[in-house]
């Protein structure tokens, strides 16, 4: 008789999938860097994507360290976006 091997039940398995899951956030990201050329000038486009240069490295650095914790990486780089942009509509006076 053939003994099945049981599946561990209770989510995702992180090890593995969590640096994936995270640059695939970062990916996210990259493209609301990159739309905010609708609004913001050339430079504000380069200053939103440089941002996301060291959630990279972050990245990098815990995919083989700390790989369920990296999936939350792309969630602390979203604030600095946002903060970037209100500083930018704000006081900078980006429009479309």
């Amino acid at each position: 008789m053939r003994r099945r091997r049981r599946r561990r039940s209770g989510g995702l398995r992180l090890e593995r999938s969590g640096p994936w899951i995270a640059v695939g956030g970062l990916f996210v990201l990259l493209w609301l860097a990159i739309s905010t050329s609708v609004y913001a000038p050339w430079w504000g486009v380069i200053l939103h994507v440089l941002i996301l240069v060291p959630l990279v490295g972050w990245v990098a650095s815990w995919a083989r360290t700390r790989p369920t914790a990296c999936t939350f990486v792309p969630l602390a780089g979203l604030p600095l976006l946002a903060l970037v942009t209100a500083v930018g509509v704000g006081p900078g006076g980006w429009s479309a």
